[in-house]
């Protein structure tokens, strides 16, 4: 009727976000009595605490916490993966007892760092190329290559900063990956000591060092670990005891004959000292009662290797090149291996080929003990 007024309300202004989007009036309490009488969740209410299931635990890496670390996988990691679990791990163990650390330890770290995981995929594309006809295998390579960079660029990435004691078994289990892979991955011999491009030392020889520093930084931690059965037995001889080796006197004749110049004492020291840690590893390997003994004592070697030797080997002097000719005979003990299959004659071959002519009879052992020539025939 004209003249009377409207009956005046309330309009609620700052209603929690269900009554807004329900178009009813809030009572605005805390929480409101509608979302309290209808059970839903109330934009006014008090937040409530974390669950105890939803809190961070300080120790569990965070593997979102930088935008490089985002993992990004496709159906066919998943398909890796599973390879991984279902085939590769079983291929890459040295025994039974070490089956179930690949296959269950080392495949559930990988979910929580993401270099293992990417090392993992890198592994497992490399062995299910040995699996599938060659028109497949270039899909598989090229995963490959893409993962061992990101694995690569975080384990570096990894080490660089402080490291943890809980890490140490994921930076572990990933360098245990990188020699099979370069093995495993190289198309030519020329690649598995140098870079073909570069012409500088191969990276896993720069990697595995940092397997060896993890191992001694974190030996305790290790030896507690999951990963116990992975490092086999840790034994280092005296220098006393080497001589009872069955190759050690060769070894020791070796490093009178190596072609290093008088005036060049720093190099043959380095050789020297280098040799003494091919000897322990070929103690070790004469000794070993189980092929992961075996195989650690020949991986043992290229981390222990001097520095100055090093250098020696990227410049490619013969008295280097010799001296890894001598380490091929313990990968050629080993040579079932999956990743290294055709991979010590290729090797030897290289190395031959780089030693001057007049250097070479010093490789007749090695080159005869691998099977490159018959231990009856002649050598230069």
């Amino acid at each position: 009727m004209p003249g009377t007024a409207r009956r005046a309300h309330h309009k609620s202004r700052a209603g929690c976000t269900t009554c807004k989007s329900k178009k009813v009036k809030c009572d605005e309490a805390t929480p409101c009595s509608y979302c309290v009488k209808r059970n839903l969740p109330c934009s006014l209410g008090p937040t409530p605490p974390p669950s105890q299931g939803d809190e961070r635990n300080s120790n569990t890496p965070d593997i979102l916490s930088r935008p490089y670390e985002t993992p990004s996988f496709t159906f066919t990691d998943f398909k890796l993966y599973s390879h991984f679990t279902t085939s590769t791990a079983i291929a890459q163990a040295d025994d039974s007892g070490s089956v179930s650390v690949w296959r269950d330890v080392v495949a559930d770290l990988a979910t929580q760092y993401p270099y293992l995981l990417h090392e993992i995929l890198a592994i497992s594309a490399l062995h299910l190329r040995t699996t599938v006809p060659s028109e497949q295998s270039a899909i598989l390579e090229r995963a490959a290559e893409e993962h061992q960079a990101n694995a690569i660029s975080l384990f570096r990435e990894a080490l660089a900063s402080s490291m943890p004691a809980e890490t140490a078994p994921a930076l572990f289990a990933c360098s245990c990956l990188f020699v099979p892979y370069h093995f495993a991955a190289a198309k030519d011999p020329s690649s598995l000591l140098f870079n073909k491009e570069t012409g500088a030392l191969a990276e896993w020889l720069v990697l595995i060092q940092g397997c060896a520093a993890i191992t001694m930084e974190h030996n305790v931690t290790l030896m507690r670990s999951s990963l116990r059965p992975l490092l086999g037995n840790l034994y280092t001889p005296k220098l006393e005891d080497l001589s009872s080796g069955p190759t050690d006197a060769r070894l020791v004749d070796l490093r009178s004959k190596l072609p290093i110049a008088h005036e060049y004492e720093e190099c043959r020291e380095s050789c020297g000292r280098t040799i003494v840690k091919l000897r322990v590893c070929f103690y070790l390997s004469d000794r070993a009662d189980s092929s992961l003994d075996r195989k650690n004592a020949a991986l043992r070697f290229p981390p222990l290797m001097d520095p100055h030797f090093r250098e020696d080997l990227a410049a490619k002097l013969p008295a280097a090149l010799i001296v890894m000719a001598y380490w091929c005979v313990l990968l050629h003990r080993v040579e079932d291996r999956w990743w290294l299959k055709e991979r010590v004659k290729p090797l030897l071959f290289q190395i031959e080929e780089l030693v001057p002519l007049e250097y070479r009879s010093l490789m007749e052992w090695p080159m005869k003990e691998a099977g490159v020539y018959p231990n009856d025939g002649a050598y230069y």
